[in-house]
């Protein structure tokens, strides 16, 4: 077992409100441009560390990941996000970036990496697993496993989240496994690219059925924010209130992404701020 680090983080909110901040469009805007209303930042992301294989790097290399962006979001940005109380949490994984952890050897490599990308950036608040977004699947035991050693290597307050596909079953039975082993978060189910998410009642339909598996406690709604293949604002508004009214303990809320929600204004982190 890796060598425990000898820190104790704060205690994750209590309610979510967070972005992804995608780590190639940093032109604009850098990660410490995310407003203060986002109390959690999910930096997006680290890929496996292998050659493209047909254009993506779904399942290339040991298990070992890497982010690739570090002249773009530095250690100094990330820690001044930190120091302000957001949390930034390292999305792993992610479209035509998903891997299947299905050998300890694997996972052994990927608690190695981890640890290499949290150290170059000076410490991070959580691993967000998006790795089987591409359909590439995962061992439910190995992923727990993995979410064992950074907890024993960050402390209980370490955050394990993801966003799964709301509709994918083999999703949520891992992640009700990985809820049941006392290794997760939160999971925050993705409402967009995809079609159904601007019908009245969907998306609040869908996450009752996430409440079952996993408690509203660990429940954070996927939505956007000025993205063209997403709920609108509107949406957003009347499904979140659905699901706060049914459930009142629901986690919180994300949007994708934070450069979207910084081109719009920020209209849709304070309006969503308020009603959190």
């Amino acid at each position: 077992m890796p060598t425990r680090v000898a820190h104790r983080e704060p205690a994750l909110p209590a309610k979510v409100l967070a972005c992804y901040y995608a780590s190639w469009d940093t032109g604009t805007y850098r990660i410490t441009d995310v407003p203060a209303e986002f109390n959690v930042i999910h930096l997006f992301h680290a890929k496996p560390d292998g050659n493209r294989v047909d254009g993506n790097w779904n399942n290339v290399g040991n298990g070992s990941f890497r982010f690739e962006h570090h002249g773009e979001v530095t250690s100094r940005q990330v820690q001044r996000c930190r120091a302000r109380g957001q949390k930034v949490i390292l999305t792993v994984g992610g479209q035509h970036a998903g891997f299947n952890f299905d050998t300890r050897t694997k996972s052994r490599n990927f608690v190695d990496s981890f640890r290499a990308m949290h150290h170059a950036f000076g410490g991070l608040d959580g691993c967000d697993f998006n790795n089987f977004e591409a359909g590439t699947g995962s061992s439910a035991a190995e992923m727990i496993w993995i979410c064992r050693q950074l907890k024993h290597l960050y402390g209980p307050e370490f955050a394990i989240t993801a966003p799964p596909q709301p509709n994918w079953l083999e999703d949520r039975a891992m992640l009700r496994a990985m809820s049941a082993a006392g290794v997760l978060s939160w999971a925050a189910p993705q409402f967009y690219d995809w079609e159904g998410f601007s019908a009245v009642g969907f998306i609040s339909s869908r996450i009752d059925d996430w409440v079952v598996d996993l408690g509203a406690e660990k429940v954070v709604l996927g939505l956007t924010a000025d993205y063209p293949n997403g709920p609108s604002l509107q949406d957003c508004i009347r499904e979140w209130d659905l699901v706060k009214a049914r459930h009142p303990r629901v986690r919180g809320m994300y949007c994708w992404n934070a450069q979207f929600n910084l081109r719009g204004g920020n209209t849709w982190g304070r309006t969503m701020k308020a009603r959190l």
